[in-house]
């Protein structure tokens, strides 16, 4: 069996191939910014001392590395059967899909910033606070600037994750690119030359915007680099005047 090459390339002229590319960044940014966020904040819970905060931290983190984002799909789209008055918002697949990748995101981010938050010395808060800044001020200038370089290759790597994991909204028809491949080679039965466009569509996203989180990671570290040495420069002039 031979590749049919001419429609192979074919498909890289095709409008609707980049349509559904436009709705898998959007997806696969949008879920993982938010889940970026939720994370975060699902992090500083877990760590907190109150019962009331770290044990329903713990439950959600449990349960959605716990369950297929699949099965989160499905449930999720199948949810105005139960509450109507979500059917205007969750019963577009690209909403469902959203929230979705956002819960299961989210959980999955939240154990990377607790392990970067974990990583940063105390030294450096104990710094701060010999500059006499207040708690709000260590946490904004110094804890979390130093925890996101330190988990950023593992944020990165979420993303990348979440453009792959953005295929199975295909599950609740929401046309993006499996979806769009699925639909032509169910009509012409080319089903290799599809799924490989379909790929090589897929290492397009990845490397484009995997490499452009890269670049903003290194841009991060000089800037974290510059504003630590400032800081250390700032407690050093402080004990001289002690």
């Amino acid at each position: 069996m031979n590749l049919d090459w001419g429609y192979f390339f074919s498909l890289f002229t095709m409008s609707a191939f980049y349509q559904a590319c436009v709705t898998v960044i959007t997806l696969s940014t949008l879920g993982w910014f938010f889940g970026l966020i939720l994370g975060f904040v699902t992090a500083c819970a877990k760590m907190s001392t109150s019962r009331w905060l770290n044990i329903p931290a713990g439950v959600f983190i449990w349960f959605f590395r716990s369950v297929p984002l699949l099965v989160v799909l499905v449930f999720v789209y199948n949810l105005p059967q139960l509450f109507p008055a979500t059917g205007p918002f969750l019963g577009v697949p690209y909403f469902a899909g959203l929230v979705s990748l956002v819960v299961t995101e989210a959980a999955y981010m939240a154990e990377i910033h607790r392990s970067g938050l974990l990583a940063v010395g105390k030294g450096q808060k104990e710094a701060g606070h010999a500059l006499n800044i207040g708690f709000l001020g260590i946490q904004r200038l110094i804890v979390i600037p130093q925890a996101l370089r330190i988990s950023m290759p593992a944020l990165t790597n979420e993303y990348i994750t979440a453009i792959k994991l953005s295929s199975l909204v295909s599950a609740i028809s929401l046309p993006e690119l499996l979806q769009t491949g699925q639909r032509l080679y169910s009509q012409n039965f080319l089903v290799m030359e599809t799924l490989l466009a379909v790929a090589v569509y897929y290492v397009g996203i990845v490397t484009i915007f995997g490499g452009a989180l890269q670049w903003l990671e290194k841009r991060w570290m000089c800037l974290l680099v510059s504003q630590t040495h400032s800081l250390m420069n700032n407690v050093m002039l402080y004990a001289k005047t002690q």
